[in-house]
């Protein structure tokens, strides 16, 4: 018997070690000795069994199993005094059964036990001999721990032999209570597969949240069906929180359930210079016959290199546009600073802007690559391809790039000082829009006619085109506008994509070189001289023909202090004041209130505050309620204190 004890105290130990969940079940039960062969006890006796077990395979339980059985001796109430009239049977072995749930909540069981038993009665010394017994079950699970049912089986004690002589046999009847344990702290039994159309884009890592990654497939391998299955997704160090995936009413027994697969992805993945994968986990939380489990399954989701991008949706472009980062913002703002000084008053400012923007490109060496390994215009026009973009920090680094490249750096840099853009991708070509402001009549009258600009909602747009760009400014220009008025006439629809509004489905990336490139600065003198011949080219261009057609009119008219007043507009227009003050001053010598006017607002905007007052005062002494002469006297009061 001893060996037997610690063969089973063995048994139980090294279970532990590897066992996934022990079992306990107690089995009172009462017992019916009738199959002996001889008329030896009662009818009834009673008893029970404790079994300790092993569940593995998923359907198989095995282990020691220990017995306690009170058999009345049939003639115990004729025995002599101090003759023991029952029999004590103390099995002990190993039992081992397969259980098989049909229903969630129900259990069925069936096992064979065999040991050997010790036979106890008078006093004497305890008798032993083998033992065998033939289990089933039936039983209810009131949660993943405890279920309570029915048990029956047979049994057999041997007498002084393995078999055909039993000294006692029949069939026992009663209830069983069985106690599951975990052994160890493991994921529950739910697995989770993923499934991606695509890699990831690191470029669009804010999307995710909102878009999908792929798809997960939750399938229940547990014993019943679970319930209120909540599915998240992390990956450490990628993500910046577990991601809620979606929720699972209930998930059947053997089946499986669908997700789409979210994440909360931060910008370490645009650390991916190279494609790789990401080792993330699903977890999933649910509810089995009552109690709450978690399953954390491993699972890899593949990313692409930072730079990469397909053509599905031009509009992705925007996630490459960044105007914050130190690189951007500091040359940018620069670069205008420098166009603050040197602007004139009359222009659109922010077209001089970006005239400063556009030079300061070209005197930095800054050019269209003819050669690029994905060029723009094959891969911008097949939705399969792979496309390699460059962010503005590169670009400014290699002082080249594609179309594309290019314009998310002109593009970059215009926002960082606020000005709005927005971009057309043509076949051969990538048009950059700078917004000039609201469509009025003084926006408008900037240009020889409509047709010179795009107006969108309301809004000016100026087309320049990146395939032109060393043309300069006017002449990128006239590039662009010119290509989309063609396309335009012939019917052609165009992706007009407005940046503001292409960023609130791809934010800006933001990825940077954290301001370090090997960039050289634009030389000032250089850019402005520059941006003086693009100043001149569009005057010449824009007010050229008006001016020479109010010059003309003249000649044929006459002298009048109408025309005289338009060719004078058409000189402050153009940002012309010298040739604008002795047009004015004719108008003046006629009688024209409103050339004094202009006259003073000349002379005030070149702060010669002494003269504006004196015409100010002019247009006043022949118009004493004259608005606009009094009120721009009040304004240069203070200047002339």
């Amino acid at each position: 018997m001893k060996k037997i004890y610690a063969a089973i105290l063995a048994m139980i130990i090294s279970a532990c070690g590897f066992a996934t969940e022990i079992t306990l079940k107690i089995t009172p039960t009462a017992m019916f000795p009738f199959l002996s062969g001889q008329k030896k006890y009662e009818v009834a006796g009673g008893g029970g069994f404790v079994d300790v077990g092993i569940n593995f395979l998923g359907f198989l339980n095995a282990g020691p199993e220990f017995g306690f059985i009170v058999l009345p001796k049939n003639n115990g109430k004729n025995l002599e005094a101090g003759v023991d009239p029952n029999l004590f049977l103390v099995p002990v072995g190993a039992q081992i059964g397969a259980f098989f749930s049909p229903l969630s909540r129900l259990e069925l069981d069936a096992g064979l036990g065999l040991g050997a038993y010790a036979g106890i009665t008078n006093n004497a010394e305890p008798h032993y001999a083998p033992w065998y017994r033939a289990y089933t079950d039936i039983s209810f699970k009131i949660n993943t721990k405890v279920s309570v049912g029915l048990n029956a089986s047979w049994f057999n004690c041997q007498y002084n032999t393995y078999f055909g002589n039993p000294g006692a046999a029949g069939i026992t009847a009663g209830v069983s209570v069985k106690i599951t344990f975990d052994t160890k702290k493991v994921s529950g039994n739910v697995d989770a597969t993923a499934e991606y159309d695509d890699n990831i884009f690191p470029l669009l890592y804010t999307i995710y949240k909102n878009e999908p990654v792929g798809t997960i497939t939750i399938t229940n391998n547990e014993a019943a069906e679970i319930r209120n299955v909540a599915v998240r997704f992390r990956a450490e160090g990628y993500t910046a929180s577990e991601q809620v995936c979606g929720d699972i009413k209930v998930i059947n027994k053997h089946d499986f359930a669908e997700l789409p697969l979210y994440a909360d992805f931060t910008d370490k993945v645009l650390r991916f210079s190279e494609s790789g994968k990401i080792s993330g986990e699903v977890v999933v939380e649910y509810e089995l016959l009552g109690d709450s489990r978690v399953a954390v399954i491993p699972v890899t989701v593949p990313v692409y290199n930072r730079n990469s991008m397909r053509w599905i949706d031009p509009a992705v472009i925007a996630s490459f546009v960044s105007s914050n980062s130190q690189e951007i913002m500091e040359l940018s703002k620069s670069i205008v600073g420098v166009a603050r000084s040197y602007s004139r008053t009359g222009l659109n400012k922010n077209m001089q802007y970006a005239m400063f923007v556009h030079e300061s490109l070209r005197n930095m060496g800054i050019s269209v690559e003819e050669n690029s390994d994905t060029p723009y215009n094959t891969f911008h026009l097949d939705l399969t391809a792979l496309d390699y973009i460059q962010y503005p920090y590169q670009t400014l680094s290699y002082r080249s790039g594609d179309k594309d490249d290019i314009a998310i750096l002109y593009m970059s840099m215009l926002q960082s000082v606020g000005i709005d853009t927005a971009f057309i991708p043509l076949a051969d070509d990538f048009i950059v829009a700078i917004n000039l402001g609201e469509a009025t009549s003084s926006t408008l009258s900037l240009f020889n006619d409509q047709s010179r600009v795009l107006v969108v909602d309301d809004q000016v747009w100026l087309l320049l085109s990146i395939k032109e760009i060393n043309q300069g400014f006017v002449g990128s220009w006239n590039a662009g506008i010119s290509r989309v008025n063609e396309l335009l006439n012939a019917e052609e629809n165009l992706d007009f994509i407005l940046l503001s509004e292409a960023w609130q489905n791809y934010p800006p990336s933001g990825f940077s070189a954290a301001g370090e490139t090997n960039a050289k600065s634009p030389v000032e003198s250089e850019v402005v001289a520059l941006v003086d011949t693009d100043i001149t080219q569009y005057i010449n261009q824009e007010f050229g023909p008006q001016i020479t057609e109010v010059q003309a009119r003249i000649k044929k008219e006459g002298v009048s202090i109408s025309l005289y007043n338009q060719l004078g507009l058409l000189y402050v227009r153009a940002g012309m004041y010298s040739k604008a003050i002795p047009i004015y001053e004719v108008s003046a010598k006629m009688g024209s209130v409103a050339a004094m006017n202009n006259l003073g607002n000349i002379y005030s905007l070149q702060k010669q505050y002494n003269a504006a007052k004196k015409w100010y005062e002019n247009a006043l002494a022949l118009d004493p309620n004259n608005e606009t002469a009094r009120k721009n006297l009040e304004k240069i009061a203070t200047e002339l204190e």
